[in-house]
């Protein structure tokens, strides 16, 4: 062999083993490289499994401890930029005021019980009580005997003694019934306010008229739809009855229809009491149409004389009959205001 063929044989040995080596060190890197890269999708692929059986664990490494529901366009409402409130959902009911006449004695309340439920003492009059009329054109200014329209009663003046309301067996009469009443307004969806909850109770008539407005306050626009006084009668008759509001009335706030209204409210309410009860159904009682509520109420109003308690087949359906009356008194009022609105 040659000295050239010698070299040439040397030249492809070297270039043999430099390949060899090239495509050793290739080798040795991908194979690192694959096992990297499983290793990698080994350990993500584990991270998920534990996430999926501990979301808890998942949450935490995210920063949030408890995850926050997603919300739709439906669920909020965007003001102001960034300013995001949740939408006022809540329905709003129709108001009755519920009245039960009476209360506490007055002989029986201390001259602090008398100031806290609105009554004032007449150093003139040599009286508790309070005054029948606002001044003419006006709601919650009392007259204090002037600036009205002087209207009354027979035998009645701008001063209403408070123990011209003392009563014996009548308060808890209408109190039973106003309670009944209010549980069933309540089921048929209405929002119902008491001017008192119990018989150690007595409001003056305006605090009674406070509860016509939002909070009781006098400031603002009356909120109840109507006003129901829930009374017994005396004086040897018999059966129920609504007293009728006549004439003209000087208060403000009262709608156009004051006496229309109110006067369809009673007479609806009656029909269904005497219905309900057994009571006989009498016709309006005239003649009383300045009473002090009427010329004080802001919103229109039934005022219910359901039986005499001193007639006794009166008072024994008085004092047996408190639900049948209060739930006639419910759907009497739920007919009045389900055709005026």
């Amino acid at each position: 062999m040659n000295d050239n063929k010698l070299n040439l044989i040397l030249k492809l040995s070297v270039i043999y083993l430099a390949l060899s080596v090239i495509f050793c060190i290739f080798a040795l890197f991908y194979t690192r490289s694959v096992k990297t890269d499983m290793e990698d999708k080994r350990v993500e692929n584990e991270t998920k499994i534990a996430e999926m059986q501990m979301p808890e664990l998942s949450d935490k490494t995210k920063g949030n401890n408890t995850p926050e529901p997603i919300k739709t366009e439906e669920d909020v409402i965007a003001l102001d930029g960034d300013k995001v409130t949740e939408p006022n959902t809540a329905v709003q009911k129709t108001v009755v005021v519920l009245d039960a006449g009476h209360g506490k004695s007055s002989s029986e309340m201390s001259s602090d019980e008398k100031t806290a439920e609105g009554y004032e003492y007449n150093e003139n009059r040599g009286s508790w009580g309070e005054w029948r009329h606002y001044k003419n054109g006006t709601y919650g200014d009392d007259c204090h005997g002037s600036g009205c329209t002087l209207t009354a009663p027979a035998n009645g003046s701008c001063w209403y003694p408070m123990g011209n309301g003392d009563r014996d067996t009548e308060p808890d009469i209408n109190l039973q019934n106003t309670l009944a009443a209010k549980d069933y307004l309540e089921e048929m969806g209405y929002e119902v306010r008491l001017t008192r909850t119990s018989n150690e109770q007595n409001p003056s008539m305006n605090k009674r008229m406070s509860y016509c407005f939002p909070n009781n306050d006098i400031t603002q626009q009356p909120d109840a739809a109507l006003y129901v006084c829930i009374h017994s009668n005396a004086g040897g008759g018999s059966g129920t009855s609504y007293i009728s509001l006549e004439g003209t009335y000087g208060q403000s706030l009262i709608p156009p229809d004051y006496v229309e209204t109110s006067n369809t409210a009673g007479s609806i309410i009656n029909s269904k009491v005497a219905a309900a009860s057994g009571l006989r159904a009498n016709g309006p009682i005239g003649g009383e149409g300045y009473l002090i509520l009427f010329n004080k109420c802001p919103v229109p109003i039934a005022y219910m004389e359901i039986g005499f308690f001193d007639n006794s087949s009166d008072l024994a359906i008085l004092n047996s009959s408190h639900d049948e009356i209060g739930r006639a008194i419910a759907e009497g009022v739920d007919e009045y205001l389900s055709s005026v609105q």
